[in-house]
Parts: structure tokens; sequence; C-alpha cells
């Protein structure tokens, strides 16, 4: 019995055995990367979204008060204690230190202007300013453009405003996403 035992020799070689281990571990390797980039996929998708869902307030607000805006012509003369000339009869643009400045006569007859200030995007209405972005967002790059009759003009074209910023979800590394939003929005005002 011993004999017959030495003489089979149906054992694994060891390249055999080099094989196996090698296409395990590629399988293994792929697997784990695929894991990989479908987890950070997601992640990017969970942070896209929530960058969206901290602006959509931030544009909700300044949507309506921008649509709602009305007849200015030279009423907002004075921007944060600086002379301002305005072209156009309801939105007008300037510039301070960060970028550009949207000012306008909101519907209450009170001059609003929305202007990037240490990555927020802020508002003042008369002489008050407040936060208009989360805390959560940085905001770089803030342009508007304007289509608009200038002052003393025929009414010939429909006011509207188009804003384009880019947006930063600061925190964690894994929770930062950056992207472009732009909008445009036309005012209410009829002559």
């Amino acid at each position: 019995m011993l004999k017959n035992i030495v003489k089979n020799k149906n054992g694994v070689t060891l390249i055999e055995m080099v094989v196996a281990v090698t296409l395990f571990s590629v399988v293994i390797l792929s697997s784990t990367e695929i894991f990989k980039m479908v987890i950070e996929g997601q992640r990017n998708a969970i942070a896209s979204q929530n960058v969206q869902e901290s602006m959509r307030y931030a544009f909700e607000t300044m949507a309506k008060e921008i649509r709602m805006a009305t007849l200015s012509n030279h009423d907002c003369e004075y921007l944060f204690s600086v002379p301002v000339t305005a072209q156009n009869k309801i939105y007008n643009i300037t510039s301070n230190g960060e970028g550009e400045v949207l000012y306008f006569k909101n519907k209450n007859d009170v001059c609003t202007a929305y202007y990037l200030e240490n990555g927020a995007i802020m508002v003042a209405r008369g002489g008050d300013t407040a936060l208009t972005t989360p805390a959560k967002i940085r905001i770089s790059n803030l342009n508007f453009e304007v289509i608009d009759d200038q002052i003393g003009t025929p009414a010939n074209v429909q006011p509207m405003v188009t804003m384009r910023m880019d947006i930063e979800a600061t925190g964690k590394e894994m929770h930062k996403e950056t992207m472009k939003m732009q909008t445009t929005l036309s005012s209410r005002y009829y002559e």
C-alpha cells in the first residue's frame, strides 16, 4: 500500500500553483478597483446633489426679487456710499473690489444690490446687508450679463439678467465638489 501512495504523483506543480495565484490576484484586484470606482462615483454624485440643494434656496430668493424689479432709471444713484450711473431702465451693473454688482429697485421701491464678498453672495437692500448663500458653499467668478433698454429709449427688449458662477462645497475632501451654475431671469415689469 505504501508503494501505491508513493507511485501516485497527482499533486499540484509549482507552475500550476503560480498560475492559479496570479489569476486569483487579478480577479480580486480588478473587482476591488471596480468597487472603488463605484463608491467614488456615488460620493461625487452625492456631493453634487448637496451643492445643488444648498444653492436652490439662494437661487429661489434671488430669482423672486430680481424678477419683480421695477423701473429704476436714476433712483439708485448711490450704492455702498459710492455714486453709480444707471444706464438701463431696470437692471444695472457696476463693480466692486471682488467683481460685478447687479443693482436694481425691488418691488418695494428699495435699491437692491447682489454682489460677491468673501466667497458668498451678499444682498444689500437700502442700508441693510445679508448673506444669501449657505456657509457650506464658496462662490467665485460671479458674473452678470444684462439685456435691457437704456434710459430714455423706447421699450424694445424684455429685460433679463444672466447669472454665472463657480460653486465649491467646503468641508471634508471627500465632500468637495465644484461646478458651474448659470440661470437667466427676466423681469416682470412691463411699460
